[in-house]
């Protein structure tokens, strides 16, 4: 082997020591046991400081510091090669790892803040949920619903107001409730679109029963009158002066409308303008005359002044052309009386496209000066469409003077 150096290396001229082992601080000395207890204990002798550590020439490596057999430190986790571990700095003591254990946190004050409004939102809230369930009294739910959602709301957001759970409550059943009320009064509109319409079929196939069919609205009533109320009269009976007669006479001015079923209501008035009784009749008015008979069994021991008549209106009107309605004929008016009562018979008949059952017959009696004295009813159970004279037979039940003449009249 050469001793000869590679060109460009040159032998350090103080090479290291093989093994400088560091100095080994002096022990120090035990202390003194005091002479005496009241003698003041001495204070510890100072530790001496350490050597300073060899330091290597600069280009060689330094010692390592592990203790031989020890095993190496393991790596802070996210931590950069050679960097101190996170959250100790380099050099500072070490403090003992916090225990698991977690202080409890202290309880929570109680809510003293009111709840006035809470509450009120949660008993209309309550309250509009029952009634959103109840048929017409849903429709005014809604309000009450939408004032338990405001008050509800405004108890939510105010620091002031307490019952959180109370009030999101409120808000939840004001919601669920106005669904409800919607849905019902939905329902509500259904059914009385329904009922409406079933009633607009029923009066349809009745006037067809009555009135052919046209190219005009069978319920154009633009030229249609009012029934006129031509004359009418009333008065006690004879053979029971508590029980009174009343003759109302009336026209339908209409030549191609009718009255269909039509209500027509006769009120007895006393002096005082007190309604004394009142009697009710449905008839079908064709155009012409017509006449009502009926009696009032109310009355009692008062007097009757007066006779108020509601019927039907122009607005009542249905279409019906004369020509093609039909009309009745009445005639051969015979009288016969005696001591208890007055027999009128006659006949009638009529032009019908079908024949007609329960014709009703009316006769009033008037006196020699006009006056409308009295007035009897009968039925006729067939009435055939081909003109056929049906005769009937009216009776009053007070006999009537010599010279009363009779009018006859027929409804439907």
């Amino acid at each position: 082997m050469s001793n000869d150096t590679p060109a460009g290396l040159e032998e350090p001229q103080n090479p290291a020591p093989d093994a400088a082992e560091p100095p080994v601080a002096p022990a120090p000395e035990p202390a003194a046991a005091p002479e005496s207890p009241a003698a003041a204990p001495e204070p510890p002798a100072a530790v001496p400081a350490a050597p300073p550590a060899y330091a290597p020439p600069a280009g060689y490596p330094t010692a390592p510091t592990t203790p031989y057999g020890a095993p190496p430190a393991a790596p802070v986790y996210g931590a950069a090669p050679g960097a101190p571990g996170y959250g100790v700095a380099p050099g500072a003591p070490g403090y003992p790892p916090a225990g698991y254990g977690v202080p409890p946190a202290p309880p929570k004050a109680p809510d003293t803040r009111p709840k006035t409004l809470a509450i009120i939102a949660l008993i209309l809230a309550i309250v509009g949920v029952v009634m959103a369930f109840i048929p017409f009294v849903n429709w005014i739910a809604g309000l009450v619903l939408l004032a338990a959602f405001i008050i509800a709301l405004i108890a939510l957001i105010s620091k002031k107001q307490g019952g959180t759970g109370m009030s999101i409550t409120a808000l939840i059943l004001s919601v669920v409730g106005g669904i409800i009320s919607v849905v019902m009064i939905a329902l509500s509109f259904l059914w009385i679109g329904g009922a409406v319409l079933n009633d607009a079929i029923q009066d349809e196939i009745a006037q067809e029963t009555i009135a052919p069919e046209d190219d005009e609205p069978a319920d154009d009533v633009t030229t249609a009158r009012d029934i006129v109320i031509t004359d009418g009269s009333f008065g006690r009976y004879e053979f029971d002066p508590e029980t009174w007669w009343y003759v109302v006479m009336f026209e339908n001015p209409n030549q191609d409308y009718i009255f269909d079923f039509a209500s027509i209501d006769v009120e007895a008035i006393g002096a005082d303008g007190t309604i004394l009784d009142t009697s009710n009749e449905y008839r079908v008015i064709l155009s012409g005359e017509a006449a009502l008979v009926g009696d009032f069994y109310e009355v009692g021991t008062g007097e009757i002044v007066d006779l108020n008549v509601i019927g039907p209106t122009a607005a009542d009107a249905i279409l019906s052309p004369f020509a093609e309605t039909g009309e009745f004929t009445l005639g051969d008016l015979a009288a016969t009386s005696d001591d208890l009562s007055t027999t009128v018979t006659g006949t009638v008949s009529g032009d019908f496209e079908e024949d007609q059952e329960l014709v009703q017959i009316t006769v009033v009696a008037r006196d020699t000066s006009g006056q409308i004295i009295g007035g009897a009813w009968t039925y006729v159970d067939r009435l055939p469409s081909d003109g056929t004279k049906v005769q009937f037979e009216a009776t009053f039940w007070d006999p009537l003077p010599e010279g009363t003449v009779f009018e006859a009249f027929a409804s439907l």
